[in-house]
């Protein structure tokens, strides 16, 4: 709510309240015109149902809107808006988490998630709370586990048929932020060592120091700090928590030091007993940084023979995308560590959307000649294994291809997927609350299919965020 200062008395006095019902009206209208525009997806032809799809949202979005009394209503009409895709690359975000109001949550005291074979179960608790660690939830007001969690959460951020989907939202099913369009439990049934237990639920606020506490619990993942380490028994690791493509912020700043040393000691670290390419806090970025660490540690003869990639990209010819292709090519041209070759690459894109929108043609396509599979991964003295965890997607993705494909051995937690949509946008929508993640471009022949996760070859059967105990696995297999 705005103020207005009197000056003689000094009293608040209120302009106006928020219109949340018009802010969601304006946003989801602007939401589906940057999609249909903008998105690589309304035009495709191998995805009939895109534009559809991107049209029952809006209906739905707008339906909510009549009776749309606050943020909350306003933020998870959107949300679902945007979870309907089922693409980790079109999702719905605050702008200005300084702007945004918030959220009073609450929980009944304890929260559950997804284990290792789609159970729920109780992970963390308050000291009062009315079941133990290990409870295996078996539902809720008359509906089993799997499907409360199916309509509570899944439906509200989609791509619920992956273990890692479920895996990353599956604790939000016991924290109420307000959504008025689920109705949150009120009286569970939990199955506590062989004997079944009814709960009512208590919900109450779930203050920030107990947020800090249990949710960092429930989540079970960790991002160590980008480097490199020696432990004990030789064995070099390598954390590569993030892709930022930004060259300016803190990512860009370690990796390219960070590569540099792998280059520069790439015969040392091969002659180690092991290397650990450690990717657990990855949720993607820029997948340059993930070519040019295979490069400084397979050497770039090995990876010149490595065929992972797509026959092909389309890129959306839109003004949108070449806005934000001019924007990347004005960071790279500006910065002196960009490699020579991606600023022509970005310049040659730009060049191709830019004709493509002046012949009016829905996408700029750019082909390349397909390489010879790729031939049996290069020996090295040492065991290279790549750690995943299940926020694993986009550029960590691209990683986890080459890298298996150079002969990293794959360990850790299923990876989540993404869809052949990628390279985002995120333009802020007009009440300056929320903001689009929007794909532009589409592959065409990538190897990886779409949506399909990466599954280890040695599952890490505990808490894959606890680095101490996983660093000795490891050097056990």
């Amino acid at each position: 709510m705005k103020y207005l200062l009197a000056t003689a008395l000094l009293l608040a006095v209120p302009v106006h309240a928020e219109d949340w019902a018009a802010d969601l009206r304006k946003d989801a209208q602007a939401m589906h015109d940057d999609i249909a525009k903008n998105h690589p997806g309304p035009v495709d032809p191998l995805n009939p149902g895109f534009a559809a799809k991107n049209d029952e949202g809006l209906a739905l979005a707008l339906q909510r809107a009549q009776t749309t009394t606050n943020y909350a209503g306003y933020f998870f009409a959107l949300q679902a808006y945007a979870a309907r895709f089922d693409d980790g690359h079109l999702s719905f975000v605050p702008a200005d988490m300084a702007k945004e109001p918030k959220l009073d949550l609450q929980w009944p005291g304890f929260l559950t998630n997804f284990d290792t074979n789609d159970v729920q179960r109780v992970v963390t608790r308050a000291a009062d709370a009315p079941v133990p660690n290990g409870a295996r939830l078996v539902g809720c007001d008359g509906i089993d586990a799997a499907t409360l969690a199916q309509r509570n959460v899944g439906a509200q951020y989609g791509r619920w048929n992956l273990h890692a989907s479920r895996v990353m939202r599956g604790a939000r099913l016991f924290v109420d932020p307000g959504n008025p369009w689920i109705q949150r439990p009120r009286r569970c049934t939990f199955d506590v060592n062989g004997s079944t237990r009814d709960v009512d639920l208590a919900w109450r606020p779930f203050t920030v120091p107990e947020r800090e506490l249990h949710l960092p619990a429930a989540w079970h993942r960790a991002a160590e700090p980008i480097g490199l380490k020696t432990l004990p028994d030789g064995t070099v690791w390598i954390a590569l928590s993030d892709f930022d493509g930004d060259l300016d912020k803190p990512a860009a700043k370690a990796l390219t030091p960070l590569i540099a040393q792998i280059a520069a000691e790439r015969d040392t670290i091969l002659a180690s007993p092991r290397v650990v390419l450690d990717l657990r806090g990855n949720n993607g970025g820029d997948s340059t940084w993930a070519i040019r660490v295979a490069q400084a540690l397979w050497g770039m003869e090995a990876f010149d023979k490595v065929n992972v990639e797509s026959t092909a990209v389309d890129w959306r010819a839109s003004s949108g995308v070449a806005d934000r292709l001019k924007g990347i090519l004005a960071m790279y041209a500006a910065h002196p560590d960009t490699p020579v070759d991606d600023v022509t690459w970005i310049r040659n894109t730009l060049a191709g959307v830019n004709a493509a929108i002046a012949a009016h043609k829905p996408y700029f396509h750019d082909a390349w000649d397909p390489k010879p599979p790729t031939p049996p991964p290069p020996p090295t003295h040492a065991r290279i294994y790549m750690v995943t965890d299940a926020g694993c997607a986009s550029a960590c993705l691209d990683a986890a291809d080459i890298y298996l494909a150079l002969g990293a051995i794959h360990v850790g937690e299923e990876t989540s997927a993404d869809t052949l949509y990628m390279d985002v946008r995120t333009p802020v929508l007009p009440s300056g609350y929320g903001k689009l993640s929007v794909a532009m471009k589409v592959y065409r022949g990538r190897p990886r299919g779409n949506n399909v996760p990466l599954v280890p070859r040695y599952r890490y059967p505990g808490d894959v965020a606890d680095t101490t105990t996983l660093e000795k696995w490891i050097t056990e297999l």
